[in-house]
């Protein structure tokens, strides 16, 4: 096993770029959660409460791609500083229009303005992977770190605000989102990895304009219908489990649960980075996922929190392997140049089927119980399988030469 990552963890600046954008991620994995429990606590409403998350997410999604153009126009430290500065500042508004009790609907525009200002930074680490690594084999590792990396802040991320909250405040909590994510995301663009311009970026602004959108690619578009269902299927995720904890009287069980559907992935992703694999990128994405709905299923039946323990543990071992082979395969067709904004819309797509699948989950959990959203998952799962056949990746020159 270390001998496959060493090539990685051992490239000039790498350790040090995942480091710092880690706590630059860490907003991603935190707001949900506490969005969810600062709104339903000053309003009880849980309804209003998921709208205020699905209008977070829904933001983050259709401002993601804008923001990538413009990460890889001017760089990223142009483009992302500032970006955090205004979260942090969206995040404050929050929470003194919920201590004053703000009506919904300037809640929930504050949500989305927190989430429309989320600076990209995952985007940006993948795209600076591309750059750092021309080995598709070694950079296919350090797609895998990456990707443990990420799902260590959906570890420590619910975690940090269920311990905000239970020490302080839920306004605790999403306050410090804000700071988290400033001090994280101005450490990363600190570094001379981080500070190097892309071939993008050394444009002159008078090229802007002739600069085609990577949604002209038709590779990308392509990729974007599994990453779609693969989201619905987390955001359903993302509100079974919880409602499992809140539904046998135990609101701080739902961050264990959500970190040990994280804990899963992170062991599954260590499995998977280790081996050398012979199969094709595509064929490993498609029986991934197809083995993601397999381990979700017993999910369906579960009533109690020791069985929803073992079973998001078991649900979460395949995910950190599809998003490293999904940005994989971006990385692997995309140009420099356009990487940011490829992997923008990647994530923009995931994080609008993640706020349709917590709204539809939160409906089907108060129709036909905790199995709903679990049942909804797994759907998902196995149409991002069935539309993964036509993912398949083009050499960077010839795309390029197109």
């Amino acid at each position: 096993m270390v001998t496959k990552y060493r090539p990685v963890l051992s490239a000039p600046g790498f350790v040090l770029v995942l480091g710092t954008a880690l706590f630059g991620r860490l907003p991603m994995a935190m707001s949900p959660l506490a969005v969810l429990l600062l709104i339903h606590g000053t309003t009880g409403s849980y309804a209003l409460a998921g709208v205020a998350v699905g209008a977070y997410a829904l933001a983050t999604g259709v401002a993601a791609p804008v923001q990538g153009r413009c990460v890889d126009h001017f760089g990223r430290l142009l483009a992302l500083a500032p970006l955090a500065v205004f979260q942090a500042m969206a995040l404050l508004a929050l929470v003194l229009s919920a201590d004053a009790k703000a009506d919904a609907v300037t809640l929930i525009g504050l949500s989305a303005l927190a989430g429309a200002v989320l600076p990209p930074v995952a985007p940006a680490v993948r795209a600076l992977i591309g750059e750092m690594f021309s080995d598709l084999a070694v950079r296919e590792t350090a797609y895998t770190v990456d990707s443990i990396f990420q799902e260590l802040i959906w570890i420590a991320g619910p975690l940090l605000v269920a311990l905000a909250a239970e020490v302080s405040s839920t306004g605790s909590a999403v306050l410090l989102i804000g700071i988290v994510g400033l001090a994280g995301t101005l450490m990363f663009v600190a570094l001379p990895a981080a500070r190097r311009r892309g071939p993008a970026a050394t444009r002159r602004p008078s090229d802007r304009s002739q600069r085609p959108s990577v949604r002209t690619f038709p590779e990308l578009r392509y990729m974007l219908v599994p990453a779609g269902l693969i989201g619905l299927g987390l955001g359903a995720m993302q509100v079974g489990l919880p409602a499992i904890a809140l539904h046998i009287g135990q609101r701080s069980a739902s961050a264990v649960l959500l970190a040990m559907w994280s804990v899963g992935a992170v062991l599954g992703g260590l499995a998977y980075g280790a081996r050398t694999w012979q199969s094709s990128l595509v064929t490993r994405y498609r029986v991934l996922l197809i083995g993601t709905v397999v381990l979700t299923v017993p999910l369906i039946f579960v009533h109690t929190l020791t069985a929803a323990v073992a079973g998001a543990l078991v649900a979460g071992l395949p995910g950190t392997a599809v998003f490293a082979c999904q940005y994989a395969l971006v990385g692997q067709t995309i140009p420099q140049g356009f990487a940011t904004e490829a992997f923008t819309w990647m994530s923009a797509i995931v994080v609008a089927g993640v706020a349709g699948g917590a709204a539809l989950g939160g409906v089907m959990t108060a129709d036909i119980g905790l199995a709903g959203p679990f049942a909804l998952a797994c759907a998902a799962y196995s149409m991002a399988a069935m539309s993964a056949y036509r993912a398949q990746p083009t050499p960077r020159g010839a795309l390029s030469r197109a």
